[in-house]
């Protein structure tokens, strides 16, 4: 049943939100932009763009440095592994007791043992 006239006025009022997902807007919207701001759509492209490129150069340094900074790992570890088989030699060589070569061997052998271990699990 419709409600009664009072005789008032009625102001109505609506609001409409527009949202969208990803870098670009719809082509209605880039249209829009245009009406609005000279050449909008356009000047949208290429912050779009150019904000891609900053994406692609900052991965690629960091790919870069992940894959500096392994190859410096991995030369430190072979030659703190190579002084420590030179350094059982050399107590072989000076009649040192059997222990100590074991030692100077075993410490880097667990530390590579660690490693491939800890390479394992990050990869599961």
């Amino acid at each position: 049943m419709p409600a009664p006239h009072d005789g008032g006025n009625r102001n109505t009022a609506a609001s409409v939100s527009t949202h969208w997902a990803g870098p670009l807007p719809p082509p209605e919207a880039l249209d829009r932009f245009n009406q609005v701001i000279p050449h909008g759509a356009e000047r949208i492209l290429k912050m779009a763009e150019a904000e891609q490129a900053h994406r692609i150069a900052y991965e690629t340094d960091a790919l870069r440095a992940q894959v500096v900074e392994a190859k410096r790992g991995q030369i430190l570890g072979a030659s703190i592994s190579l002084l420590a088989v030179a350094g059982a030699l050399v107590s072989v060589w000076l009649g040192a007791h059997w222990a100590v070569s074991v030692a100077l061997v075993g410490v880097p052998l667990m530390g590579l043992a660690k490693a491939i271990v800890d390479s394992r699990s990050r990869q599961s």
